[in-house]
């Protein structure tokens, strides 16, 4: 059995399962190092990724040059010239930029692409504005343009973590920022990860194998999506002779079901042989949005120090200004286009264009949802005559509470809001009136309570007129994995969480995929 890592091959027999996939049954190694040392592969990342954004960092400038120069003048007729005297004045600006990154040890992280792009706008942010106390402080102020210096950082919001993961890809595909990696453990939370890292590519991590003591799994090793396995190399008690041949110290410790002693002495025995050394918890479900670790020394005990971010009053009061204020700014855009959007309906079928329905809202309180009207007005005996007829029909019911395949209580124009999600935009005057938020969980019916069980964390929040439910799979998923997630949500919340789910629902709602 053979695994390509793209660094060469790691080659496994099947052997005895007394010395498992590893080893022959003589007890010597069957598995071949990749020729190509990819450790000095490794070193080139961290220049080739500072190179970028430094490139970056001055992009970013030189386009808030153009706009400054060519663009705000042709609005405003009153704003003084600039000159590209202005941009050289900046040169050590991409450079400090750099300097923070290096600080935040942003170059040797590999972390999800939007935990990633927060980490990013927070050190740039952090960067300019030092950016500003320095031109002050050395009085720059006649050889600086302080609008200059605006919208640079506006730009370096987009251009920095865009052009930071686009490098990441091609750094992949010539194998610098690739990392091979083993993980232990090859249950549900070893494929959970391999489907993690195979999806969030920027990561870097490319896993080679897995090990285990479970023999089924031995016979049996995980899949990726497009169905490649992902060998078994060995059992726990053979990780050290694994990572000492194979010359991989990169390992990921995915057995939450070892008892709490045994993982211990796994992890000790593990981090003499390895440079990075991750261990997965078994504090699924836990908020972590926040989490601090602290350690106390005479105890040698590990504490977790766990925050509800919406219990704090200056949290709250953040997210409600966010919500009105980019509700108030979409709502003078969007009025003309819901004004189309009601002719049109009014046209389509008969019925009124608001569909107005209860929903439960914040602390349990009931409310008026608003939505434009999709179905026909006799919606209800249209439904349960369609699903007396159709016992498939019944069954995606009874699962999704959303038929997928077709829904005949759905009007044309309907079918088409539908699909874009545009039949949610009144709830736009929801948010207004403080009865919803912009992004929250998914605003629940009155009937679906019961199914809530212990989920009931869910209501802290006002609900959303889009959610995580939204961009991690929309109709496709479960009713119980969107409880899941909403409460997840719930514990997790922070501003950027909410602000990179609306990004990551303009390309949901574009894609149409999970909508029905």
């Amino acid at each position: 059995m053979g695994y390509d890592n793209g660094l060469g091959v790691v080659k496994t027999t099947a052997s005895s399962t007394i010395n498992g996939p590893f080893t022959s049954a003589g007890g010597k190694s069957n598995l071949h190092i990749p020729v190509v040392n990819y450790v000095k592969r490794q070193m080139l990342a961290y220049p080739l990724l500072i190179i970028t954004d430094l490139f970056s960092l001055s992009l970013s400038i030189l386009v808030a040059y153009i706009m400054r120069a060519f663009l705000l003048p042709a609005a405003i007729k009153v704003l003084p010239e600039t000159s590209m005297a202005y941009v050289y004045a900046l040169w050590w600006v991409p450079v400090l930029g750099c300097v923070f990154f290096i600080f935040e040890k942003s170059y040797s992280k590999r972390i999800p692409f939007w935990q990633e792009s927060g980490q990013i706008v927070k050190t740039t942010t952090l960067a300019f504005l030092v950016t500003i106390c320095i031109v002050f402080l050395t009085k720059q102020g006649d050889m600086t343009s302080r609008t200059l210096v605006l919208f640079a950082w506006v730009m370096s919001l987009f251009l920095v973590p865009v052009l930071r993961y686009l490098s990441k890809l091609f750094l992949l595909r010539l194998h610098i920022w690739e990392k091979p990696v083993i993980i232990l453990g090859a249950g549900e939370t070893g494929k959970l990860l391999l489907n993690t890292l195979y999806r969030e590519l920027s990561i870097g991590y490319k896993p080679v194998g897995f090990l285990d003591d479970d023999i089924d799994k031995q016979l049996h090793p995980p899949e990726l999506p497009d169905g490649q396995k992902i060998p078994v190399l060995g059992n726990f008690d053979e990780a050290e002779t694994i990572i000492e041949q194979s010359g991989i110290r990169d390992v990921i410790v995915a057995a939450p079901g070892l008892p709490g002693k045994k993982l211990v002495q796994l992890v000790n025995k593990l981090q003499r042989k390895t440079y990075n050394l991750l261990v997965v918890p078994d504090l699924f479900g836990m908020a972590m949005e926040g989490a601090e670790v602290q350690h106390l020394f005479n105890e040698r005990a590990l504490v977790l120090k766990i925050k509800n971010n919406l219990n704090d009053r200056f949290n709250l009061i953040i997210k409600t200004v966010f919500d009105l204020i980019l509700s108030f700014l979409l709502s003078t855009v969007l009025i003309p286009f819901m004004l189309l959007l009601a002719i049109a309906i009014k046209i389509d079928s008969k019925g009124p264009i608001i569909y107005k329905d209860i929903r439960i809202g914040k602390h349990g309180t009931e409310f008026m949802c608003y939505k434009f009207r999709t179905m026909y007005s006799e919606a209800d005996n249209i439904l349960e005559q369609y699903l007396s007829k159709h016992s498939h029909a019944r069954k995606q019911w009874d699962k999704y509470a959303k038929l997928k395949d077709y829904d005949p209580r759905v009007t044309r124009v309907g079918l088409v809001l539908r699909r874009l999600s545009l039949d949610e935009l009144p709830q736009i005057f929801n948010v207004l009136k403080g009865e919803m938020s912009l992004v929250g969980p998914r605003p629940y019916l009155p009937r679906e309570r019961e199914k809530m069980q212990d989920r009931e964390d869910i209501l802290l929040a006002h609900p959303g007129i889009t959610g995580l439910w939204q961009v991690s799979g929309r109709n496709d998923i479960e009713f119980d994995e969107r409880l899941r997630l909403d409460s997840w949500y719930v514990r997790n919340w922070s501003l950027w969480l909410d602000i990179s789910i609306l990004i990551r629902t303009v390309a949901v709602v574009l894609m149409g995929k999970g909508a029905y």
